[in-house]
């Protein structure tokens, strides 16, 4: 019986290859950044980053898709930056994502700051979406129906 579990439990495995490496193999040192679709629009610069404990949308991409302040629901907290300093959010919004076949509905701090990314996919979405991210690879896995 233990080993029929064994059998059952390593088939719901999540593993990167060798051949999923980009071009420039183990030399790159690139952020993991990845585009989901929302509504009409194809966001593209999506960072995954699990060392965050929030979603963060910057409020010109909240201004890109259309959304008005009065979308936005009140609940500012202060957000820790990576140099230390401190901003306070403007509030919370939930935005439905699509990643292949797979839609998300996630909650994002908005915060109006200038960011190098167009939305920040922390803990939060890593953790409800069962996702692996490889920043070597690249790539962002999850089960799908199993």
């Amino acid at each position: 019986m233990a080993n029929m579990v064994g059998k059952v439990l390593e088939s719901h495995k999540i593993t990167f290859h060798e051949d999923e490496l980009p071009p420039e193999g183990l030399s790159h040192n690139k952020a993991l950044h990845i585009t989901m679709q929302c509504e009409d629009y194809f966001i593209t610069r999506i960072l995954i980053d699990g060392g965050s404990n929030l979603n963060i949308c910057p409020l010109v991409t909240l201004r890109m898709l259309g959304k008005s302040l009065h979308e936005i629901k009140d609940g500012s907290i202060n957000v820790k930056a990576f140099d230390g300093s401190q901003k306070s959010t403007i509030g919370e919004i939930g935005l439905c994502l699509q990643m292949g076949p797979t839609w998300f509905d996630v909650e994002f701090q908005v915060i109006d700051i200038p960011a190098s990314y167009n939305l920040l996919l922390g803990q939060p979405w890593i953790h409800t979406a069962g996702a692996v991210a490889s920043t070597l690879h690249q790539a962002v896995k999850f089960e799908l129906n199993h």
